[in-house]
């Protein structure tokens, strides 16, 4: 099933005004999920009342490494079952924790843990990639680890496209690698300026995101996830430009 979702992190100087009255407009904008990077303070029970009411389904929720330890994680898991969300997704490792191979392994041991215990009540976890995980450590990368060292069974990994073509992959035949273990996918065009790369209104860049998207669809992509970093507009207009861009890629 295509679904549109819109990854906060995109709008999150919207979200800090108005967080509730932000989700309304991420409905108004054609977005038929939020994924989440933080709950600004508001009790599940109130977010669970405010999707409900805009008729928005939750699309993941991005976490810290060590949110997914101990009494961290029961508390994101609570809340979770709360609100209705399926997926915890870790969104970035800081770089001490991924300094050398070493590391990557003891990333992944964390993961294969949070991910039984997620699996066991019925949650699934996911990990989204940057650059840094392409890096070269000798004859692998740290994105290499994580694949062999993480049970398939425990954990999934939500694709970014934008950071896969940064590095010089073809996000459609990497998606191809991943292939049942590719949960969502972060939707983010790259424009190239001279020797700069940066995030732009899909469509406006260089990905080939039909490709992409039919990719997406045959590996039965849950979410397709819009996140965008850099800016030429305002944020609601680019939200805005993104869904109905998405929605056409998806028809």
């Amino acid at each position: 099933m295509q679904r549109k979702g819109l990854q906060l992190y995109t709008i999150r100087e919207l979200c800090e005004k108005d967080f509730i009255g932000t989700l309304r407009k991420v409905s108004e904008w054609g977005y038929e999920g939020a994924q989440f990077a933080g709950f600004y303070d508001l009790q599940a029970k109130q977010l669970k009342q405010a999707l409900n009411e805009f008729g928005l389904k939750p699309a993941g929720s991005h976490t810290g490494l060590d949110q997914l330890k101990e009494d961290e994680l029961k508390r994101q898991i609570e809340y979770s079952h709360e609100i209705g969300n399926d997926l915890l997704i870790l969104a970035y490792l800081a770089e001490e924790n991924r300094k050398n191979l070493d590391d990557y392994k003891r990333v992944s041991e964390t993961l294969n843990h949070a991910g039984h215990l997620l699996k066991s009540e019925g949650l699934k976890l996911g990990y989204h990639n940057h650059d840094f995980e392409f890096a070269k450590h000798g004859e692998t990368t740290g994105y290499d680890i994580l694949l062999s060292e993480t049970d398939p069974s425990l954990v999934s990994f939500e694709l970014d496209c934008y950071w896969a073509a940064y590095s010089g992959y073809d996000p459609a035949e990497f998606m191809e690698r991943l292939g049942e273990r590719l949960v969502t996918l972060h939707m983010k065009d790259m424009a190239v300026k001279g020797t700069e790369k940066q995030s732009t209104i899909l469509g406006t860049g260089e990905l080939d995101l039909t490709t992409i998207v039919k990719k997406g669809n045959d590996l039965n992509v849950s979410w397709f996830v819009v996140e965008q970093e850099h800016f030429e507009t305002d944020l609601e207009t680019a939200a805005k430009e993104n869904a109905k861009v998405l929605h056409e890629l998806l028809k």
